[in-house]
This record gives C-alpha cells, structure tokens and sequence, in this order.
C-alpha cells in the first residue's frame, strides 16, 4: 500500500490493496479532496495503514464518503465505522451493486446541479448503461478528472500469457487501455452515453485519475476521447 500523495489544490490519492473481482486481479485507489470549506471528501475508500489515515485526519473532518462505481460500494462499509457521521453517497444502484447489507445512505448521485461539494467538484452520471451507471467527477482547482471502473489501463505482467491476451483482446492492455470489451456492451442506449461522454469532455482538464491504472499526467483528453472512440465515431 502507498502513501497519501498530492496532486495539488487540495486533490490527494492513495494506492490500496489488489484485489480480484470476478476472477480478475485489480490494483485499487482512492481520491481524496479537501474542499474549500475545510471538509475531506473520499472516494472509493480503500484500506490503509494507520500512518495513511492520520494523514487523511489531519486534512480536516471526513464529511463525504462516495461509491462512484457499482463495484465499489463494499468499500463504504468500512469507513463508515471508522467515520459514522460521515455522510455517504453511490451511484446509482444497478444489480452488480457489490452490498454486504445495508447502509445509511445519504443519496443517491444524479445530475442534479448542487450538491454540498460542488463549489471544489463538478460530476456526471455515465448513462446508457443499465449495469454501469458510473458517476465522473472533476475536481476544479487541479483540472483533474476522476474516474473508476469506466476506463482501465493494465500493464502485462510477466509469467502471465492467458491473463494478458485477455486484456489486449478485451481492449485495456498499457499503454493506452480503454473501456473494456465486457463494458461496452452493457452501453444499450449509445445516443445517452454519447451526450454523457460530450459532457466529460466539456471540462477543462489536464489530469486523468482512474482505479485501475497509472495516473495520467500527460494526454489525458486524448486517452479518454480515445477510450470512448467507439461511441463517438
């Protein structure tokens, strides 16, 4: 597990544990945001060492915690022991929702215009996947774009053939990984993921962070038109 890492402007991110979902490794990270209001906002929340966390405290009271992805939303349960005022939002529910039971949730992420973050952070709901419903943010002060599950970028690893064909046929293999294959198909209402894509790219960003790859400090735009080139052509 790595350290709390800066980004400027008040934007941090922390590599987590491997993981495997679905029969398939994943490298994990979160995002952390300190709000102009002195508020910490997490994202994806993953396990840490205690140093990490004390880390995290010291930025100031832990007030938002959110699951952008389905396949994120285990990882609230946690942290809502550790930080129970804290208030907690996910993406809209679809039945790959990994839950372990039931939560206080605050809300559920929509388009709406406002939200308590908004001042430091805009977001979108990724539409025309009924499986998927992913929710983007851009956080305003470092121009970076947050994303999840959507995009993926994966190294090869050595020693592995089968596991890196998978991912160079299923179209997210590094350099410039993509939206999955599987992904894509569960986009059935291409005109409605099309104007959510053309939102996304409306924002002026310079930074990509994903969960699942390398931080993209240089390109990001054209990775993300790239990921989404067979939506938009």
């Amino acid at each position: 597990m790595d350290s709390l890492t800066a980004l400027g402007d008040g934007l941090y991110v922390v590599d987590g544990p491997v993981v495997r979902d679905m029969g398939v490794h994943f490298t994990t990270r979160m995002s952390v945001v300190q709000l102009s209001t002195g508020d910490v906002w997490v994202s994806s929340p993953v396990e840490v060492p205690f140093e990490v966390l004390s880390e995290i405290r010291q930025l100031g009271p832990v007030r938002y915690l959110v699951s952008p992805t389905p396949r994120h939303f285990w990882r609230l349960y946690a942290w809502h022991t550790l930080f129970p005022d804290a208030e907690l939002w996910s993406s809209p529910l679809t039945p790959i929702t990994l839950k372990h039971g039931n939560l206080p949730l605050t809300g559920i992420l929509d388009d709406q215009a406002t939200l308590p973050w908004t001042p430091d952070l805009k977001h979108a709901v990724i539409r025309g996947s009924n499986w998927l419903n992913e929710v983007a943010f851009f956080h305003r002060p470092s121009r970076t774009l947050l994303m999840e599950d959507v995009i993926q970028i994966h190294d090869a690893r050595p020693g592995h053939p089968l596991r890196n064909a998978l991912i160079d046929l299923g179209g997210v293999a590094a350099p410039g990984g993509g939206v999955s294959r599987d992904i894509r198909l569960t986009f059935r209402h291409r005109d409605a993921a099309r104007e959510s894509v053309k939102r996304i790219l409306a924002w002026d960003f310079e930074t990509l962070v994903i969960a699942h790859g390398p931080l993209v400090t240089s390109a990001a735009r054209l990775t993300v038109e790239n990921a989404f080139s067979w939506l938009t052509q």
